[in-house]
């Protein structure tokens, strides 16, 4: 299921719950003034009258697992202040959003298309620390075969490292996960394979 349709079934579902909870709450009223009228005369005759009825609540729709969203599968949470809350929910009350988890993918991700430049700018410098520190790994590694301290572990974890066992995007470690993943379990990026 894409994202687009996740969110048109999404749509789809409330608007049928909604619909059903409207039903279900206007047959209780009715009940409900037919149960008043009963025990105004109940009452009356000096009898106590039962207990009025209970409305049924109607069942939300069941979400389709979370792994079929999409690229808004990921939960992040944040803390942040009460004019961003107050913001978010006034988009919401506006109705261009239906919750404050859908305006803040949104304006998160409308943050990182305005501010491509910056994130352009780290990408770059990132690559270039991650080439820094598999230098400096090798190095190490180096220096501990020429003193004698290199366990067979270490010269796996050097050539795990050589072989670029960091995600291109997000940077994590990947040298503790099979060496036959194709996607980064962390942001979803597909790897190069060897």
């Amino acid at each position: 299921m894409s994202q687009n349709n996740w969110k048109d079934w999404y749509k789809e579902s409330i608007r049928e719950w909604k619909e059903g909870y409207k039903k279900q709450f206007n047959e209780w009223k009715e009940k409900f003034k037919d149960w008043k009228h009963q025990a105004k005369t109940d009452l009356a005759e000096g009898s106590v009258p039962p207990m009025p009825p209970m409305p049924q609540v109607f069942p939300m729709p069941s979400m389709p697992p979370m792994h079929f969203v999409g690229a808004r599968s990921n939960v992040v949470a944040s803390r942040i202040g009460d004019e961003e809350l107050n913001t978010i929910d006034m988009l919401i009350e506006a109705g261009l959003f239906e919750t404050r988890s859908e305006a803040v993918a949104y304006l998160v991700s409308q943050g990182i298309k305005s501010r491509q430049d910056i994130v352009n700018k780290v990408t770059s410098a990132l690559e270039e620390i991650r080439k820094l520190r598999r230098e400096a790994n090798k190095q190490i590694a180096s220096l501990r075969k020429e003193i004698g301290i290199v366990a067979e572990e270490a010269e796996a974890e050097e050539e795990a490292e050589s072989r670029g066992r960091y995600c291109t995007k997000c940077g994590k470690s990947l040298k503790e996960l099979p060496e036959d993943i194709s996607v980064c379990p962390y942001c979803g990026t597909k790897l190069k394979q060897d």
